[in-house]
């Protein structure tokens, strides 16, 4: 990687834009950074490491205080880096998180991070999103940020508290710079595999301990402590015999069950045949008793069967006889209706009544021919109601509209008047509705100026209290400022005292590297300043900054706000104002009262015009209907007239036309009735003569001297029912009794005497006991044997799977313990460990050859992997080789310069071995940080030849030291100076001394 350019804007302690070219800057190879305590030498070297990955260095990343304190807070930090790496060019702008005021209101908000990166030379498209920036720089470079901070920016106190750091400390940077994170998971696969192995060979034990108490809960005996297969198998060899034993006894006890049981079935089937017979005798006894019942039973059986085919008959005969009586009754009817006729001196009915069959047939035909011919005439009789009603709505209809036409000629008469008046109201009305805007426009600008009155007045007090705050605000700030001034300028003095208040003996001195203290400076503890106290002072002032703004912009706001009320008050007074804003309101009220009216007045001239055409076209319409009723009406009259005389010459005078029909119909209606019912006296009587013949004739095939004894003798079908069941039930019985009694095996157990069952019983029942209990042994023998052969089974099988199980636990658990540092590991390394052993081993190779070029061949490294005190972890110990003595000794033992020597080689190794380690990239540009002031002039001579052997590869080497013979050594110099305002750079080149 090679730095071309670097511009920092608000960025730590540079607050304005400052840029350093690189290319002229280490146009040598080698150049100094130098400056002030404080200035913003590491803010440099930050200022790369952020722009390149979006962080900085150590604890300084964890305060987020990258914008400059000395930059206004509304500036945006920014950091601009254009390198090569790997042969392409690009430039990344970064910006870090920082808080800025709000635009409206006070406080802060926060503004995210943002980045862009270009490639300068058109080797890919431009990356905008941070995670993308940050994975190509750490491809190009390939080494992450820890690795870059170590090996591009070299922190010699870092490394030399690594060359003293116990192995703990040593392998935490180690894990940093080197990926060691894959045998790490190996390390973790191992013990998880162990943990797994176990946990398997502690489930299969488990197992073996879980069958083998399901052996002794089945056999009944104490589990062994160790397996034991001989233990397992002499239960299963006592459970079989057990069941063999078991199974002999339940055979002897089925047959003596056997034997019990049919001694019991014999017994009880005697008792059941005797009881069936002793019931049969019982029954027959019973039936004999009621026998004279089932005689007399059974003759009115069967008179009842001799009656029923002649009930039928006799039913006949007395319905011819109700007929008969029946058509005589209508006969008396029909004369009866008849002599009504006659009574009202009706010629025609008197006549019907006396006359023959055939006579009245001749009469029933004429006057039904009479009343056809009447048919059309009453037709139109039945018209005449309607002629009568249209003739009134005739009427109607014409007075109606004589009133209707006097009505719509006083209407049209006093139209015009009307129409005149709401003419003049519709044009008043319009004159308001124009005046309304105006009003509203006045009213609107004098309410305005009542508010601006209003607001000035309460704007007049808060303006009073901002003026008292501006100035409050300013004297706080000049106290704040004086108070910061005079911190800083006791700091300065003191700064010596300082420095020397930090020094530790046998610690090397931060600015001239000695590990001796003879004389430090002292001051008076009162007079101590230190960086709280100039911090809080600062923060102090600055706050007090920050309320100064915020009060000038408060009264700047109030003020200009009262300028516009001004504008808009002019001259005018506040009662003036209401006393015409309350006559506009009442004048807009007013206005707009009448303006709402327009429509509704628009709408009544409308509506008096459509009147005057509405109203004569209906005055014509009426006049046309009024003549047409009036010849309806003639029409109807004339028409009802007719008919009235039709009428009364159909009917001689005697009525309407519809009263001599119905009188027609009346007298062929009982014509007919009389005739139809002296053929039904005819017909009944003749019927009622032959009933008579069939009923007796009935009675003498049934064998009964009359109708009277067929009664006696009739039953019902449910009396029938009964007297037959009942017959047939006993006979039933009886059949059923003498069957049982004929039958041998009743027969023979009448003969024998009874046996008890009872005793039987009770033998049975404690037979079938003693089986029930051997049954529940043998089946408890069975379940127990079948149990435990499965069980001893299993036994044998986890038995047989267990040792290879422990065999392959033990193997990953030792592998496991030895890959953590432990068991038979007698350095107590890890794999991870023994992998950065490995990796330290090779730095230290690198690293040696330095160190004997800076010490003239007397010393190199030498690794040491012997374990630490108290049983620690080893492997990755450090030694140095004295070639002068041929003793090797611990890296603590070197002296200030010689420390200053293999830190700067193990820097220089460990940035070849990662160089390495990324491919074998060539980090063209690195920094050197401190630690040159232990050095003695031959020693710094052997340095710069190691340097200038640096920077002969084509590296630029930058120097960050406070020794003066640097700057007389390396004429290309950066010199950051520090300001109130702000640190500066400045450059000096051999172009441009």
């Amino acid at each position: 990687m090679r730095l071309h350019r670097l511009r920092m804007s608000a960025f730590g302690p540079f607050a304005d834009d400052t840029a350093i070219d690189f290319d002229a800057l280490g146009a040598d190879g080698l150049f100094l950074l130098h400056g002030q305590t404080g200035a913003g030498k590491t803010t440099v070297l930050d200022a790369v490491a952020f722009a390149l990955f979006g962080r900085v260095p150590g604890a300084r990343n964890e305060a987020k205080r990258l914008h400059s304190d000395h930059a206004p807070a509304e500036q945006v930090p920014q950091v601009e880096v254009e390198a090569t790496i790997n042969g392409r060019r690009f430039r990344i702008i970064r910006s870090p998180e920082y808080q800025r005021p709000k635009k409206r209101g006070t406080g802060t908000t926060k503004v995210q991070a943002k980045a862009t990166l270009e490639w300068v030379d058109g080797s890919g498209v431009a990356l905008t999103r941070l995670p993308e920036i940050g994975e190509t720089v750490s491809e190009l470079l390939g080494m992450s940020a820890e690795q870059f901070f170590q090996v591009v920016l070299l922190p010699q106190g870092d490394f030399s508290r690594f060359l003293r750091a116990p192995n703990e400390e040593r392998e935490a940077l180690l894990e940093r710079l080197f990926d060691t994170e894959r045998f790490g998971d190996v390390e973790e696969w191992l013990r998880e595999r162990a943990r797994e192995s176990a946990a398997a060979l502690d489930a299969k034990a488990a197992s073996i301990d879980r069958i083998a108490a399901q052996i002794g809960a089945l056999a009944d005996v104490e589990a062994p402590i160790e397996p034991d297969m001989a233990w397992a198998q002499k239960c299963l060899d006592d459970a079989r015999e057990a069941e063999r034993r078991d199974a002999t006894a339940l055979a002897e006890a089925r047959d003596v069950l056997d034997a019990a049981q049919q001694s019991y079935d014999r017994g009880r089937k005697m008792m059941h045949d005797r009881q069936r017979g002793l019931a049969a005798r019982s029954r027959i006894e019973q039936l004999d008793a009621a026998k004279p019942e089932l005689d007399v039973a059974e003759k009115a059986l069967a008179a009842a069967r001799r009656a029923a085919p002649v009930v039928p008959v006799l039913a006949d005969h007395e319905q011819a006889i109700a007929n008969a009586r029946a058509a005589d009754a209508l006969r008396a009817a029909a004369e009866s209706a008849v002599s009504k006729h006659a009574v009202s001196e009706d010629v025609e009915a008197a006549w019907a009544r006396e006359c023959d069959d055939t006579e009245l047939a001749r009469a029933i035909d004429t006057w039904a021919a009479e009343s056809g011919r009447l048919e059309p005439l009453v037709r139109r009789a039945l018209e005449r109601p309607t002629l009568i009603a249209a003739i009134g709505a005739a009427e109607a209809e014409v007075s109606a509209a004589a009133t209707r036409t006097v009505e719509l000629d006083d209407a049209l008469a006093a139209l015009p008047e009307q129409r005149t008046a709401a003419i003049a109201a519709l044009h008043d009305a319009h004159e308001h509705r124009a005046r309304i805007e105006t009003l509203r426009n006045q009213q609107a600008q004098q309410t305005s100026i009542l508010e601006a009155i209003d607001e000035r007045d309460k704007l007049e007090v808060v303006l009073s209290r901002a003026e008292r705050a501006v100035a409050d605000a300013h004297s706080a700030h000049n106290d704040a400022r004086s108070r910061l001034l005079d911190l800083r300028e006791r700091r300065l003095a003191g700064m010596a005292a300082e420095l020397a208040s930090q020094l530790v003996d046998g610690e090397p001195c931060t600015v001239c590297g000695s590990r001796e203290h003879p004389a430090p400076t002292t001051s008076d503890p009162g007079d101590h300043v230190g960086d709280a106290d100039e911090a809080a002072a600062a923060d102090i002032e600055q706050r007090a900054s920050a309320e100064l703004t915020r009060a000038r912009s408060s009264l700047d706001t109030y003020r200009e706000r009262k300028a516009n009320l001004d504008k808009v008050i002019g001259d005018a007074e506040r009662e003036s104002v209401r006393s015409d804003r309350d006559d506009t309101v009442k004048r807009l009220t007013q206005a707009e009262h009448a303006a709402a009216s327009v429509d509704k007045l628009q709408r009544v001239v409308d509506e008096l015009d459509g009147r005057t055409s509405t109203w004569q076209a209906e005055r014509s319409q009426i006049q046309a209907r009024r003549a047409a009723a009036s010849v309806r009406l003639d029409s109807l009259r004339g028409e009802l007239e007719s008919l009235d005389a039709e009428v009364s010459t159909a009917t001689g005078g005697r009525g309407d036309v519809s009263g001599r029909r119905a009188e027609l119909a009346e007298l062929c209606r009982c014509a007919t009735a009389l005739r139809d019912a002296r053929a039904e006296v005819r017909r009944a009587g003749e019927w009622a003569t032959q009933a008579a013949r069939r009923a007796a004739s009935a009675c003498d095939e049934a064998q009964f001297a009359d109708e009277t004894a067929v009664r006696a003798a009739t039953a019902t079908d449910v009396q029938m029912g009964v007297w037959e069941l009942s017959l047939r039930k006993a006979h039933g019985l009886r059949v059923e009794a003498q069957g049982t009694l004929d039958d041998d095996d009743v027969r023979s157990a009448l003969a024998t005497e009874p046996v008890d069952l009872a005793h039987l019983e009770t033998t049975l029942e404690a037979v079938r006991a003693r089986c029930d209990a051997a049954s529940g042994a043998a089946a408890v023998s069975t379940r127990r044997s079948t149990g435990l052969a499965d069980h001893v089974t299993l036994y044998w099988e986890a038995l047989t799977d267990f040792e290879p199980i422990r065999l392959r636990q033990r193997e990953i658990h030792d592998l496991a313990e030895l890959v953590s540092g432990r068991g038979q590991n007698a350095k107590r390394m890890t794999l991870r460990s023994y992998v950065l052993a490995a990796r330290l081993e090779e730095v230290l190779v690198a690293a040696s050859d330095r160190l004997r070029q800076m010490s003239s061949g007397r010393y190199e490294f030498a690794h040491s992997d012997a374990g630490g005190p108290r049983g620690r972890r080893g492997g990755l110990g450090i030694e140095v080789r004295d070639e002068y003595t041929g003793v090797t000794r611990a890296a603590t033992t070197l002296s200030g310069g010689e420390t200053f020597f293999a830190s700067l080689a193990l820097a220089l190794g460990l940035a070849d071995v990662v160089s390495s380690e990324a491919g074998g990239r060539v980090l063209d540009t690195m920094f050197i940080d401190e630690g040159f002031g232990t050095l003695d002039p031959e020693s710094l001579d052997l340095v710069m030849g190691v340097l200038d052997e640096l920077r002969s590869g084509g590296r630029v080497v930058g120097v960050v030291s406070h020794v003066d013979e640097l700057r007389a050594r390396i004429p290309s110099q950066l010199h950051v100076l520090r300001g109130e305002s702000g640190s500066t750079v400045t450059v000096r080149t051999l172009a441009a001394p």
